[in-house]
């Protein structure tokens, strides 16, 4: 974490935000390893009395989420994991945790994920940019029409590359928000040395090493946090700007996600929002979903309508997202890579949102 952007962020406990205490400010009351402005290990804590929760700052991520306890059953084994094991040694254990266990879950989601946002810039058999997380921030930034100026949040930014990309279009601070610790702990990695090595799944079992070459990234102006999306630990309108890239159909609390984007997002700011409404129930419980369901409906479970009256209705209520759509764009591609042999490819529905009640730029 570094002190200049924990300071420009100012954040707030969040476990006092959903108790109805108001915002309480962290401080940062213990580094206990520093290397110049950047705290690698270290403890934030509430200053309300009545709370005064810890939230660890582990390998440079600050980690402020509501329940610390919780957050920690799915994430402690890849914070304890070593890193200084051989491949071999790192093969023969995964062999014998075997599929569906918690470590090749992580390494396959943080395979999947690191080489759909840096595999064109592996240093060997790189990807073109347009089939990387590269290309979905560039339709993002065409979408906005330059509306770039000040600092951003990235919410949901896995493996940071939109971050990234985010920070070389404008001059502020870009804040990258996921929940996934591996992920930022690698896209954390690449801020401060331009590089960084991770497991790329090959297929079933098997692994290789893959090493992401990106100099021209290093000392970007982006900060990763780990928190959640859904009860965000910053400021009203700490933001000119958000992106939700494929946000929506991947938390529990999808109208909570729109709600908190629009409360960090100043009254003037932009924000982009996409998805191919992939819902699932081990995601987001079914009476959450935006479409996707009771297909007798008016919409006929069809998302994009869903999403639309959802942001139309409860703007004019008052009482929810708040926010205009401006443009969007559907069929938007993007694409996963599970393994060497398999290639996902969805089509996004994308939407630039204004705040409601605010002049279009």
């Amino acid at each position: 974490m570094q002190l200049r952007h924990f300071e420009e962020l100012r954040p707030c406990c969040p476990a006092c935000s959903l108790a109805g205490r108001g915002p309480s400010p962290l401080i940062l009351s213990s580094a206990a390893r520093q290397g110049g402005e950047v705290i690698f290990e270290g403890v934030l804590t509430c200053s309300e009395s009545l709370c005064q929760r810890e939230h660890p700052i582990i390998d440079g991520i600050p980690i402020v989420v509501p329940d610390f306890r919780q957050w920690a059953q799915y994430q402690l084994d890849a914070i304890l994991r070593r890193r200084d094991l051989g491949r071999a040694i790192e093969s023969l254990l995964g062999d014998a945790a075997g599929p569906d266990s918690g470590l090749d879950r992580d390494r396959s989601t943080l395979s999947t994920y690191a080489a759909s946002h840096w595999g064109d810039h592996h240093e060997t058999s790189p990807l073109p940019r347009e089939r990387t997380t590269a290309s979905l921030a560039d339709a993002a930034a065409d979408l906005l029409d330059g509306s770039l100026a000040g600092s951003w949040a990235d919410l949901g930014c896995a493996a940071g590359r939109a971050s990234f990309e985010l920070a070389a279009r404008t001059t502020g601070l870009v804040c990258g928000v996921d929940l996934n610790f591996e992920m930022l702990r690698l896209a954390d990695t690449i801020q401060r040395t331009g590089e960084a090595t991770y497991a790329r799944r090959r297929l079933g079992l098997v692994y290789e090493e893959r090493r992401i070459i990106a100099p021209e990234f290093r000392g970007a102006n982006v900060s990763f946090w780990c928190c959640d999306v859904s009860v965000l630990p910053f400021a009203n309108d700490a933001f000119a700007g958000a992106l939700s890239l494929n946000v929506i159909d991947s938390v529990a609390l999808p109208r909570a996600h729109l709600q908190e984007m629009r409360r960090v997002v100043e009254p003037s700011g932009s924000a982009v929002v996409c998805s191919p409404y992939e819902w699932t129930a081990q995601a987001t419980p079914v009476e959450q979903w935006i479409g996707g369901h009771s297909q007798r409906g008016p919409t006929g479970g069809k998302s994009e309508p869903a999403m639309r009256q959802l942001l139309s209705s409860e703007w004019e209520a008052g009482s929810g997202p708040a926010w205009r759509i401006e443009a969007e764009r559907d069929n938007v591609p993007w694409f996963l890579s599970t393994h060497e042999r398999s290639v996902v490819e969805y089509r996004l529905h994308m939407l630039r949102l204004g705040r409601a009640g605010v002049a279009v730029r």
